[in-house]
């Protein structure tokens, strides 16, 4: 009789501490995936476009200017304060320019211009202040993670 219970007890236990154990393994890995997603998504753009995996890759690195985290949270700052984008525009933009080998420097005025002025080629006072201050805020994004 106790030996079924000790049985039954181990089965039992085996069989909870396995449901549980895989459900905390694929939470750790979506964490870790979600590093460098978004330089991963605009080299799946450029690829989708006809460009080899590896070329796009390079392609964004080193166009792509400063870290994923940081280009991250300087792409949040920009879709939270500029209504007028949406991801998929930004990361149109960026891959465009990336095929043409231009530089992109979330942090940039000019850069932000440029991502508006393909929504909106009339930009008013109101949204130019709102470009100047994510600008701003984006360039103290950089300087922190540079510190």
């Amino acid at each position: 009789m106790n030996k079924r219970i000790l049985i039954s007890t181990v089965f039992i236990s085996n069989i909870i501490f396995a449901s549980v154990l895989p459900s905390q393994i694929n939470q750790i890995s979506l964490n870790e995936n979600r590093v460098g997603t978004f330089s991963s998504l605009i080299s799946l753009h450029l690829y989708k476009r006809g460009l080899d995996k590896e070329i796009a890759q390079k392609k964004v690195s080193n166009f792509l200017i400063g870290e994923d985290f940081e280009n991250d949270l300087m792409i949040h700052n920009i879709l939270s304060n500029l209504d007028m984008l949406d991801y998929d525009s930004v990361v149109e933009y960026i891959a465009s320019s990336a095929l043409y080998s231009k530089e992109v420097d979330l942090s940039s005025y000019d850069t932000i211009i440029g991502m508006v002025q393909i929504i909106n080629n009339n930009l008013d006072k109101l949204t130019l202040q709102k470009i100047e201050k994510v600008s701003l805020e984006n360039r103290k994004i950089k300087q922190l993670h540079a510190v």
